[in-house]
């Protein structure tokens, strides 16, 4: 039955919005009605009214986002002072690190990036920005997410979420994903190698809470850096003292 304190042409709204996550841009109505799975006469009303609203321009046939929703996304950082406290921790272990670092907190069956850093010279990266997402279960951010949930909520979490094979190293066991983030949970931090990309590593640390939803600190890396234990610890060494900044 459906809410009555629900504004459901609102969220079908959001729904359109929606669409253009993950990097998609240049969509037509026929592209978000595909997405959404709203009839034509639905997907073109929403459209007009965020166009009108000034949440999308268009161009022809082709929508995009306009940069009004990069300010309702700046509110967010703003309010959790990502830019004046944030950043500057991860620019400097950044540099400690010689690649990168990123700020994940856990939206739902999903992770989102709201902060990062990262030196020119860094070995790998995957073109992941502020407002990227990533699955929780093949990736060490998700899983690092899921070790600092309540256990009730990490299994049904982990229920809740669907499993694609993204490389041929992609555990698509739940009962052994399961295992691994338990491990994590011990042991303070999540490590995955190969399972999102093939030949990256990621490896995260649990950090303070932004609001009310977990957060971790991550980085990526050559597969290969990660093999050795000594060169393992030193990355997880400076995810935890990054942390430890963080919270103070």
């Amino acid at each position: 039955m459906a809410n009555r304190n629900l504004a459901s042409t609102f969220t079908k709204g959001l729904d359109v919005l929606n669409c253009f996550e993950s990097g998609r841009s240049d969509l037509s109505m026929a592209d978000i009605a595909h997405l959404t799975g709203f009839d034509r006469a639905t997907s073109r009303r929403l459209c007009l009214t965020l166009e009108a609203a000034g949440y999308l321009v268009k161009s022809g046939r082709i929508y995009r986002l306009s940069p009004r929703v990069v300010a309702v996304a700046g509110g967010y950082l703003s309010s959790h002072e990502i830019g004046k406290s944030v950043q500057p921790t991860l620019n400097q272990f950044a540099e400690e690190l010689n690649g990168e670092i990123a700020l994940v907190v856990r939206d739902g069956t999903r992770a989102i990036y709201i902060a990062r850093s990262a030196v020119s010279s860094a070995r790998l990266s995957l073109g992941l920005s502020i407002g990227s997402t990533l699955p929780l279960l093949p990736t060490a951010v998700g899983r690092c997410l899921l070790a600092n949930c309540p256990p009730e909520l990490r299994q049904s979490l982990i229920e809740e979420c669907e499993l694609n094979r993204h490389t041929e190293t992609t555990d698509m066991d739940k009962s052994s994903i399961l295992a691994k983030i338990e491990t994590s949970a011990r042991e303070g931090y999540a490590l995955v190698i190969s399972e999102f990309e093939q030949g990256a590593a990621g490896v995260a640390v649990p950090t303070t809470r932004i609001g009310d939803t977990e957060a971790v600190l991550a980085t990526s890396t050559t597969a290969n850096q990660v093999e050795n234990a000594t060169q393992l610890n030193k990355i997880t060494d400076t995810l935890r003292r990054a942390s430890l900044s963080l919270r103070a």
